[in-house]
């Protein structure tokens, strides 16, 4: 397994997961740190050698990152507690999600019509 070029199977693992859709929202993107750790410690694993400087490099190098990531997904976790709306959807969603809350309680949603005026007739900037 050591002969085969590592970038042949990072491709092959590239082309298959390109299916794969995680869902969206702030708590999603902590599925892409996950799942990057993984790849990472698979690789650290699979380039494993009797060399003991090269393990050591590796080794540090697969602390950083998953400090990095544990972090971060410490910090997505106290976020989405505080957020729970924005931790699970954004964009349109999450509009949309607003929309239909401040409609359940009872406020009338605003009528559709053009954020900005248009110019007035016989004004300077009207012509």
């Amino acid at each position: 397994m050591a002969d085969t070029d590592p970038s042949v199977t990072v491709e092959k693992v590239l082309e298959t997961s390109r299916n794969v859709r995680l869902g969206r929202g702030v708590v999603s993107k902590t599925s892409y740190i996950a799942a990057v750790l993984i790849v990472m410690w698979g690789m650290i694993v699979w380039r494993w050698t009797p060399d003991l400087t090269a393990n050591g490099g590796l080794l540090l190098i697969g602390a950083v990152v998953s400090a990095f990531a544990i972090w971060f997904i410490k910090s997505t976790r106290t976020f989405a507690e505080r957020n729970p709306a924005l931790a699970l959807l954004e964009g349109a969603e999450l509009l949309e999600w607003r929309k239909m809350d401040v409609e359940a309680k009872g406020i009338p949603s605003q009528p559709n019509r053009p954020l900005i005026e248009g110019p007035v007739p016989g004004d300077a900037h009207g012509r």
